[in-house]
């Protein structure tokens, strides 16, 4: 079998006008060049003319985004309930720019690129004749829509798979996402392209797909019959379009749990909260002794406080003997709230820096944070090649402080850290100005973390607690090994 496709992640809760274009941020924000987080969230939409007016630095991981999937069918199951629904939050509309507005967006950033930019050599790129091939583009792209996808082929044309030109569309919308605002209608459910079909990755508790019978790892086969695999048949949108939909009305999917016969559902959309899909999650396995956390993004506020919550209540019940957190799904988020969720565990301590051309800040991990009663609990963390930036240097970090046994495969090697530059018209570009290194120096970019324990599995096709990497993480952990199941 294939190893899953790396960054395939495919959020349902994009709207349909920018799906697998925006990527949310995550990891630390720090004022101007200046050390330390802040609370940059917003990423400074409003600047001064044409410039970055005291531009917000936010280092954001980032993550690829894309789609595919296959086929059978099976009964049909009716959602009874009729929601009362919510209207959407509205995209706004582009305001127009003339020439002048144009021109100076463009050379800020062209400047920002060639006097930070992690890279002097712009990874092979001319960026002077970059600037020479684009101005002209730009003076006569009377859109704003042309401008603003030339702005970002601009920065694409770097190849890092990191920098990125954000629309204000786009902005508005990681900013309504970012205050636990931003709403899309669809069925409640992250979806992962993989071999067979549109993974379930999760599910919103209580949510139109859950409702209707979804599981999580369940596998879409086909939407509205069509094979999810068929991107061309579902047009410009691809399958995650077709999904999506109107509050109020049905799609069918034809779904798989496991080795189960495929069988078919309709759903009704509903307005879903991005939020939703942020959620720390912490259960037991059978026994009681070891717990498992789920820490899907770094990206919310208070996600720390959340994973003290759930290591506290695991606690608890007295009958604790060791934890698994698990980030295979975590594509990034706050470097501030990355260190400040490690601190639960260790007590302060370096896990390395990021460094650029200017740049080197040491990632120290703040002290008198640590849980009572976790000192001396083992600790074993799952990752993927969907564990990227944060969560990467998490996982790292753990790692070099002695503190976690790292199961899985190699992360994303995706940890090129970006600062956040905000432009008058609501636009922004993040550039790639800083890599993480371990406290030897060592660059994990493109590498990723290396696993204490290979386990290379399809572990999606196995029932939550028979999940092969799960139970080597369990291993690791030096209790007694639990039974195993197949898939």
């Amino acid at each position: 079998m294939k190893q899953l496709y790396r960054g395939l992640l495919i959020f349902l809760t994009t709207l349909a006008r920018c799906a697998g274009a925006r990527l949310p941020p995550a990891t630390a924000s720090v004022p101007t060049l200046s050390p330390g987080p802040a609370a940059a969230r917003q990423g400074g939409a409003q600047a001064a003319a044409t410039a970055p007016s005291a531009p917000k630095v936010t280092v954001v991981p980032v993550r690829t985004v894309a789609p595919s999937e296959t086929q059978p069918p099976g009964e049909t199951s009716q959602p009874s309930v009729t929601p009362t629904f919510e209207p959407l939050i509205p995209t706004p509309t582009l305001a127009p720019l003339d020439e002048a507005q144009r021109t100076a967006i463009f050379e800020e950033v062209w400047s920002i690129v060639r006097d930070n930019y992690v890279y002097e050599d712009y990874r092979g790129v001319d960026w002077e004749a970059a600037r020479d091939e684009f101005a002209p583009r730009i003076a006569a792209a009377g859109d704003p829509e042309i401008f603003y996808v030339l702005m970002r082929e601009l920065i694409s044309r770097l190849g890092d798979e990191h920098s990125r030109f954000e629309s204000p569309q786009q902005v508005f919308e990681q900013q309504a996402e970012s205050r636990g605002d931003l709403r899309y209608s669809g069925i409640g459910a992250q979806i992962r392209a993989v071999e067979d079909g549109g993974l379930l990755v999760n599910l919103v508790p209580g949510g139109p797909g859950e409702r209707a019978g979804l599981r999580q790892r369940d596998i879409i086969l086909r939407v509205n019959g069509i094979p999810f695999t068929d991107t061309a048949a579902f047009g410009p949108d691809g399958p995650i379009g077709a999904v999506r939909g109107e509050p109020g009305t049905p799609v069918m999917l034809t779904v798989r749990s496991g080795t189960e016969a495929p069988r078919e559902l309709a759903v009704i959309r509903e307005p879903v909260d991005l939020d939703l899909f942020n959620q720390v999650r912490a259960r037991t396995l059978p026994g009681g002794a070891v717990g498992v956390i789920e820490i899907p993004s770094f990206y919310v506020e208070g996600v720390d406080v959340e994973v003290r919550k759930a290591v506290e209540g695991l606690l608890a019940a007295g009958t604790l003997r060791g934890l698994v957190l698990d980030v295979r799904e975590n594509t990034g988020g706050y470097v501030h709230l990355m260190r400040d969720t490690i601190a639960l565990f260790h007590d302060g301590g370096s896990i390395g820096s990021t460094r650029g051309r200017s740049i080197n800040e040491d990632q120290a991990i703040p002290t008198g944070k640590t849980v009572p009663g976790v000192a001396g609990l083992p600790v074993s963390i799952l990752v993927g090649p969907d564990s990227a930036s944060a969560a990467e240097m998490f996982a790292a970090g753990m790692q070099v402080l002695g503190r976690a046994r790292i199961v899985g495969v190699p992360s994303a090697g995706n940890t090129e850290n970006l600062y956040s530059y905000s432009f008058d018209d609501g636009s922004r570009l993040l550039v790639a100005q800083v890599a993480y290194r371990l406290p030897d120096g060592t660059l994990i970019e493109g590498r990723g973390v290396v696993p204490d324990r290979y386990v290379n599995v399809e572990w999606w096709r196995y029932a939550p607690d028979a999940d092969p990497q799960l139970l080597a993480a369990v291993e690791e952990l030096g209790l007694a090994p639990m039974g195993h199941a197949g898939p």
